[in-house]
Parts: C-alpha cells; sequence; structure tokens
C-alpha cells in the first residue's frame, strides 16, 4: 500500500510539472490575475532600490463580494492605504485621508501587474526562463522585454503553486537592476483577516476630485504606447510664488509626472539621471519650462516633455 501510494504521488508531481511547464507566459499571466483576485493571502515583502529598502505589508481578501487590497509601510512614519473595489483611500502622515475612484493603489507592489495581460502581450516580448525560490517556495520566472525603447523591462517570479506574484525585478535598457519588490513569506488564509472583513464592512468612502484646469490647459502630442493621462492639478511652489501646472501619466506599471511653469531667469539643466532610473528632463518652450519626472529612459522623458504644447 505504501509503495502504491509513493508511486502515485510521483505520478502527480510529474504530471503536474508536465502541465505546468505546457502553461505560455500569457497562461501564467491569466492564473495570476485570478489568483490576485480570488485568493486570501498576506505578504510581508521588501522594496529595494540603490540605498534605499522600505518594508511593507501587503494584504488581499474578498469579503461580502468586496474586493479588498490592503499596503502599510511596517518601518518609518505610519502610512498605509488600501482599496476596496474601484475605491482607493490615501492615509499620510499629517494629512487627512481621502478617497479617489482608481483600479490600483498607486507606489511598489505585486498589484501593479494585476489585470494588464493586454498592456503587457501589446508592449512586452514574454519568455519563460529558469525556475527559483522566494520565500521558500518555487517560482516560475518570466521575463518581461520591452518592444521599444520608451521603457524599461522586468522579470516576474511566479509561486509554482499559487500562481501570486511573489517578486519583480526592474531592469534598465543597459540590464542594471533599478528596483526590486520581494516577498519575505506569504501567509494563506481560508477566509479574509479581520482587517479585510472590518475594511469591506465600511460605508462606501467618499471620493474627492480635485477641480483642476492643468489638463484642459495642454496637450501632449505624443506619448509611448499604452500611456495616458491619469491626473491633474495645479499648485504654488513657495520659494517662487509661481503656479506650476502638474499632470500624471501611467501605463498601470509607471508613473511619469510632468511639471509646466513659467519659465525662470535662470534655466533648468537639460538632463539629469539617478542610480534608480529616475530619469529628469527639462525643455524650454517659450515662455514655459517643462520637466519631466519618470523612471523611463532619458530620451522618452525629453521627446514627452517636447511634446507638450498649449490648448487653443
Amino acid at each position: 500500500m505504501f509503495t502504491c501510494r509513493r508511486i502515485i504521488g510521483a505520478f502527480s508531481i510529474l504530471f503536474s510539472s508536465i502541465a505546468a511547464a505546457e502553461k505560455t507566459p500569457t497562461d501564467w499571466l491569466d492564473s495570476m490575475n485570478l489568483a490576485h483576485q480570488t485568493l486570501n493571502f498576506t505578504i510581508p515583502m521588501v522594496h529595494l532600490e540603490p540605498n534605499s529598502a522600505q518594508t511593507y505589508l501587503f494584504e488581499h481578501g474578498v469579503s461580502d463580494d468586496r474586493q479588498v487590497v490592503y499596503i502599510a509601510a511596517l518601518s518609518g512614519p505610519v502610512r498605509h492605504s488600501y482599496r476596496i473595489d474601484n475605491i482607493v483611500t490615501y492615509m499620510e502622515p499629517e494629512s487627512r485621508p481621502y478617497s479617489i475612484n482608481a483600479g490600483q493603489i498607486i507606489g511598489p507592489s505585486p498589484a501593479i501587474f494585476v489585470g494588464k495581460t493586454q498592456h503587457i502581450i501589446d508592449n512586452y516580448s514574454l519568455t519563460m526562463i529558469e525556475r527559483g525560490r522566494i520565500a521558500g517556495r518555487v517560482t516560475q520566472l518570466i521575463r518581461l522585454k520591452a518592444k521599444d525603447k520608451n521603457r524599461f523591462n522586468y522579470i516576474l517570479w511566479l509561486d509554482v503553486e499559487t500562481k501570486l506574484l511573489l517578486r519583480y525585478d526592474l531592469f534598465d535598457l543597459n540590464n542594471n537592476l533599478l528596483e526590486q519588490v520581494q516577498a519575505v513569506g506569504l501567509h494563506l488564509n481560508e477566509r479574509p483577516s479581520d482587517n479585510v472583513e472590518k475594511l469591506a464592512a465600511q460605508p462606501k468612502s467618499e471620493t474627492v476630485m480635485i477641480p483642476s484646469t492643468a489638463q484642459d490647459n495642454w496637450r501632449l502630442n505624443w506619448l509611448p504606447s499604452g500611456f495616458s493621462v491619469k491626473a491633474s492639478d495645479e499648485h504654488r511652489v513657495v520659494s517662487t510664488a509661481e503656479n506650476v501646472d502638474y499632470l500624471m501619466l501611467s501605463d498601470g506599471l509607471t508613473q511619469v509626472s510632468v511639471y509646466i511653469a513659467k519659465a525662470q531667469q535662470a534655466e533648468l539643466p537639460a538632463k539629469l539621471q539617478t542610480n534608480n532610473g529616475l530619469s529628469v528632463a527639462n525643455f524650454r518652450r517659450g515662455l514655459i519650462d517643462i520637466t519631466v519626472v519618470g523612471r523611463i529612459p532619458y530620451d522618452t522623458a525629453l521627446k514627452i516633455a517636447q511634446s507638450v504644447a498649449p490648448n487653443g
């Protein structure tokens, strides 16, 4: 009997390995989407950049047909955010909590890839590479190589058993590692956690709309594939008392900030780059200065800046 069970167990492992090997990268992404939308789990994780490390708690659950994502910083100032269905609430130090309509929480987390399969297929070549281990669990690695020179490349580490994303690495066009978000554990729950159930039981939050004419004032004549304006704002720079228009661009995976202001007497340096892949492109068009900041190639940031023009 014991021998028979060992044989059955061996065949089960073999067939599971064959089934996993037959899955395409797109199959893995589809399975990842389903896992991140239906499972109840908690992932302590670390966000690594050159000269920087931050720890976070990432939690997901479904309670009373409401999907909840909760992210909290575990070090430094107390800050956390959560998404209930399509309403995201941000709670930051020294500011009042606010809620907006959004499909994801801005910031590093495994959730940024969820629901982005078509965007990934359109803009990246997908390749399955070797297996690895994260937090003691076997993972399948998938390389996302950009089809153009307007975005950086990723490697995803998907848990073979649950299909949850346990790590992703961001590389620049020269294959330098810029950012890493990695699980240091995985806790699967049969039912939603008390925290998830408490959040799901809340009344629907009132969302805020910040009135802004910034997006109406300007047009962008060129954007990389998949990017669009996600938010706009206006604020006054204390040091100069000048108004600045702000546009936030995103393709769902990364965010790019565009600042438009009256030109100052001293012209800003045309190019700045940091060791974490952040590009800063400054461009002067007539009487306005345009600054684009984002984790994208500098040439792409400059092209965006050069495409900004006044409406009307």
